[in-house]
């Protein structure tokens, strides 16, 4: 759970502060992926936790967010706006 509020922080981070954007920032992203990855892969009854748990992570992941940023709680939307399986790609970064 904590890595997937990390993963939502961090992409709404690349999304809503593109001049931050960062090789550092991109390869917490994939740090975060690996990790989920990893722990569906040891117990595989995680995905569907995983997908259930989404948009609790991601209310988590906005409070951060406008905390980390500055950037006033409305900007981000008020639900998740990423699929799960877009979370999840290694190709996906938000624009």
């Amino acid at each position: 759970e904590n890595n997937l509020i990390v993963l939502l922080l961090r992409l709404l981070k690349w999304q809503y502060q593109p001049e931050r954007r960062s090789g550092s920032s991109e390869g917490s992203i994939i740090e975060h992926r690996r990790r989920i990855k990893k722990a569906i892969q040891e117990s595989p009854s995680l995905k569907p936790y995983l997908e259930s748990i989404l948009t609790e992570s991601y209310t988590e992941a906005v409070k951060q967010a406008k905390a980390e940023t500055g950037l006033p709680l409305e900007t981000f939307p008020i639900e998740c706006p990423y699929k799960p399986m877009a979370v999840m790609d290694d190709e996906f970064l938000p624009q």
